[in-house]
């Protein structure tokens, strides 16, 4: 009885301080929106977080390492949880297709728009921020998607030897022009058409490069 008692106690306290790594992470993301990387400081973090400064330093070491938790945190919704269930009723190319779907529309949110646009300005002056950026960012995606590249070459409709450069050419051609012309501010009437015909064009265009003839 003891020992239950004991390994529930610890459960809920490994559950709380879950609760306030995620609520650091979420004030942490609004306040980096609100007043960029430079101004945005640990005190106001741990002031929306509603926690004190020394529970923000407990779980993460500086402002760059929690930008990059917000920045992974963001991109972990562009994907489900689990593609199991998608990738065993889709045939290849229409679960490319759903993915990119999911992913570009994800990118292309005015939040994760401002978040590239903070990261792109800060690295001119601090590199490490933008590296931060791109291995929390889009290559945390890359990292994501390229098992699941691999499953669907395997079913012998694609001919890939680099699954990673694979799947930077994929998200090339499923997120540009696009992607550009809304970083510059240049936003289609109707973002939704927009986003179908890019991603069906790059999908198309992705497997006449690595199709198995």
């Amino acid at each position: 009885m003891a020992a239950a008692a004991t390994v529930e106690r610890d459960q809920e306290i490994r559950s709380f301080d879950d609760q306030k790594t995620a609520a650091i992470i979420d004030a942490a993301r609004k306040t980096f929106l609100a007043r960029g990387f430079d101004a945005a400081s640990m005190d106001q973090i741990a002031l929306t977080a509603g926690v004190s400064k020394r529970t923000v330093y407990n779980r993460f070491r500086s402002k760059e390492e929690l930008f990059g938790a917000a920045i992974e945190e963001t991109c972990r919704r562009l994907l489900p949880v689990d593609t199991s269930d998608i990738e065993a009723s889709l045939p290849p190319r229409e679960l490319v297709l759903a993915l990119g779907r999911q992913v570009v529309a994800g990118i292309l949110t005015p939040e994760r728009l401002s978040l590239r646009r903070i990261a792109a300005f800060e690295a001119e002056r601090t590199p490490s921020i933008g590296q931060n950026y791109l291995a929390h960012g889009p290559q945390w995606i890359i990292d994501q998607c390229k098992p699941i590249l691999k499953r669907i070459a395997d079913k012998g409709v694609l001919d890939i030897s680099d699954h990673e450069t694979a799947i930077w050419h994929l998200g090339a051609l499923i997120s540009e022009p696009l992607h550009t012309q809304m970083m510059l501010g240049d936003i289609p009437d109707d973002l939704d058409a927009a986003i179908e015909t890019q991603v069906v064009a790059g999908v198309d265009a992705f497997f006449k490069i690595y199709g198995k003839a």
